[in-house]
This record gives structure tokens, sequence and C-alpha cells, in this order.
């Protein structure tokens, strides 16, 4: 079965077909310019509002996007957590489980593994790195007592 676009109708996503240019119209039609810069406050709403300028704000800026989808939802009494625009992580996330190929563990955890990796890989690249002065090497000893060879005032007590 597909809808009026021709796409499968069981997709999941409320937004899914429905173009931004369609939900800004819908949005502004609803509540008029200045309702959405009261309830969005981003200046293409506010100031000299149009559709093509408001349009090429939103593809640009992922959270301007993402409020004004939400208040569509909101609009269409759809829970605005259904879906609004993805975040990267969550993309990403989506894109790992759907290819099988990530290991155990989060992505979160493997980012901070391979930020240990690059510290690591720093650390031993700078210069000196590996050499340590010979004070450094008596006082990590801790039986060297660095004022053992100070001289000392000859008192004849």
């Amino acid at each position: 079965m597909t809808d009026n676009t021709g796409t499968p109708a069981n997709n999941k996503d409320p937004l899914h077909g429905v173009k931004l240019e369609q939900i800004l119209t819908e949005l502004v039609e609803e509540h008029t310019w200045a309702g959405l810069a009261e309830l969005v406050p981003i200046n293409c709403f506010k100031s000299n509002p149009s559709i093509k300028s408001s349009l090429k704000f939103l593809r640009k800026t992922p959270w301007a996007r993402q409020k004004v989808e939400s208040l569509y939802l909101r609009l269409k009494g759809y829970s605005a957590k259904k879906r609004a625009t993805k975040t990267p992580r969550a993309l990403e996330g989506e894109r790992l489980q759907s290819s099988g190929s990530h290991r155990s563990g989060s992505s979160l955890g493997r980012g901070r593994d391979e930020m240990r990796e690059r510290k690591d890989t720093n650390r031993s690249n700078r210069p000196g790195a590996g050499r340590t002065s010979s004070s450094a090497q008596q006082r990590g000893s801790g039986t060297v007592n660095p004022w053992a060879n100070a001289k000392l005032p000859n008192n004849p007590d």
C-alpha cells in the first residue's frame, strides 16, 4: 500500500514525505509569522519573514529545524518526541545498529578509547618523552636523599 506521495504507508516516521516547505506553510497558516516568532524565537520569523528566507535558514540550522518540526508534530497531534531532526550521534548509532558491525559496548566507549590512544600517542611524540633527568630518577627511587651531596659549613661541635 502507498500513500499519496508514492512511498510505502507503513513508515513509522510522521514526517516521512512531508517537505519542510509544507511544514512551514501550514505553521504560518495556523500561527502567523508573529505567532511563530513567539513560539520559536528566531530572527527569520521576526524580521522581514518569508518562506524562502526561513527555508534557507532552517535547512542550515539543525536546532531551529528541530524546533519547527516539533511544533508541527504537536500541531498534527503527535508527540514532539516521536521524531524531529536527529542528531549526528543518533544517526551514527542507528547506522551502526542496522549494519550489525558494532562491537559490544556503546559508541561513546569507543570514542573514549580512541581519545586515550591519541593521548598516549601524543605523549610519546613530545620532545624529551621517555627521557628523565638524573634528579628526577633519584627522586623517583625514593631512597636517595637530594641533600646528600650538599656542602655544609664545618662546625666543630
